[in-house]
């Protein structure tokens, strides 16, 4: 009997023990299979040579993972990062001025249903495009800059206003939509404005400071450095690891940002309580914004409908964006996903008639206008740009093509509603749609 109480008395302590690791952790079973299959994910990214960052996890205001991915394990190497490392944010920074303008627009002080006439006379169409319109890219004007003799690098503020005004608008403002850098330009020049200062100092003074987002600054026209361990870009190139400069001439310097998957969280926390969430969420409930440029990547992304929150910044542009994010998304709602393994596409022949109806030129409007020019030579798709051949198809279906057989990105044609054939082109998880002219 006495050995039966003693059994009894042991099963239960070991249930306490169990309980109060759980919540000593403050994981559940299901938040420690979620974290190990994050981990599993850019464990694998890594070891294929696609990631090189760090990544922050919670799901329901827990920590569940924050850790950097090294190519490299030597602190000495230029790819190497930690959880503390500054990266090279971007187009992040559309966030930001996001909700400077909701900021400002809870003040009294500034409304998305102005029009560019309140603050720039005589800029084209002025009285039908709206704040709005600038915030959700649907004010017509252009990816970028046209009409700009020299570097966007060279550019100031109003300079690039006055350049903005030149630009023929690609639609009706409020009709169409197309990602503009050139549309938040005019926002980071406008907040400028009402705050009396630059674009940059604003971010730093209406956010970091009061967020103690200590690590984050600017690169141009702020009073403060605040560069302490910036994260140093890289590309792939000839199979080789590169370095390349943070900074590129051929970006405008407005809004140049860094900071640190810690910081932005802290950004995160503050933009999805009210009144900033019901402005900046999405109808799904979401606040993202992803960013990046030549050997840089950058996401924030709070679901709060399903209560979980992430950042991922990366010095390597290999990953395949897109498509990482949105597995990223899945593994926190506990969905299943195919993790990253190695590649390898195989070819087959397609009959000559089957290709020459994919001859022709097809412009890319997310890629700045780039103009590919696709033709036959010797039973296989080429594609050319200015006339000088870049790279060779593969046919993997009678629509789908790839050039690379260890990469996921596919150039994929499909049918229009003219009957000849668009094009959909993958560039590290990134697909975009090319119009036959």
């Amino acid at each position: 009997m006495k050995y039966g109480w003693i059994v009894l008395i042991l099963i239960l302590c070991n249930g306490c023990v169990n309980k109060d690791t759980v919540v000593k952790n403050g994981l559940s079973p299901e938040m420690v299979s979620v974290r190990d299959s994050l981990d599993t994910y850019f464990s694998s990214l890594t070891a294929l040579k696609k990631y090189n960052g760090v990544v922050l996890a919670y799901k329901q205001d827990t920590l569940l993972l924050e850790k950097a991915y090294n190519l490299n394990e030597d602190p000495e190497s230029s790819t190497y990062v930690t959880a503390h490392s500054q990266f090279d944010i971007h187009s992040v920074s559309k966030l930001m001025a996001y909700y400077l303008v909701a900021k400002l627009e809870g003040e009294g002080k500034l409304s998305g249903s102005q029009n560019l006439d309140m603050f720039f006379k005589g800029f084209p169409k002025g009285k039908q495009i709206t704040l709005n319109m600038l915030l959700e890219h649907s004010s017509g004007l252009p990816r970028e800059l046209s009409h700009i003799d020299g570097e966007e690098y060279d550019l100031v503020s109003d300079e690039i206003v006055v350049l903005a005004q030149q630009e023929r608008l690609l639609f009706e403002p409020g009709t169409d939509v197309q990602y503009s850098n050139v549309g938040y330009e005019i926002l980071y020049n406008i907040v400028s404005k009402m705050y009396g200062k630059p674009f940059s100092q604003c971010v730093v003074d209406e956010i970091f400071v009061p967020l103690k987002m200590n690590a984050s600054g600017a690169h141009f026209f702020v009073k403060e450095n605040r560069l302490r361990s910036l994260a140093q870009n890289h590309v792939l190139k000839d199979s080789v690891v590169v370095k390349v400069d943070n900074i590129q001439r051929d970006e405008f310097r407005t809004a140049r940002l860094f900071s640190t998957v810690n910081d932005l969280k802290k950004f995160l926390d503050h933009v999805k309580s009210e009144p900033y969430a019901s402005f900046l969420k999405n109808e799904h409930g979401i606040i993202a914004k992803d960013g990046g440029s030549k050997g840089v990547r950058a996401q924030v992304y709070s679901d709060l409908e399903n209560s979980f929150d992430f950042v991922l910044l990366a010095n390597y542009d290999e990953m395949p964006f897109f498509d990482t994010i949105e597995d990223v998304v899945k593994l926190l709602k506990s969905e299943p996903v195919e993790f990253p393994r190695e590649i390898n596409r195989k070819a087959i022949l397609l009959d000559e008639k089957v290709l020459q109806q994919y001859v022709g030129s097809y412009t890319f409007a997310d890629f700045d206008g780039l103009v590919l020019e696709v033709k036959v030579e010797q039973n296989h798709l080429v594609i050319l740009q200015d006339g000088e051949k870049i790279g060779e198809l593969l046919a993997e279906s009678p629509t789908v093509f790839f050039e690379n057989p260890k990469a996921a990105e596919s150039f994929e044609f499909i049918k229009n509603d003219s009957g000849t054939y668009d094009a959909l082109m993958g560039w590290k998880g990134i697909t975009v749609q090319g119009k036959r002219d």
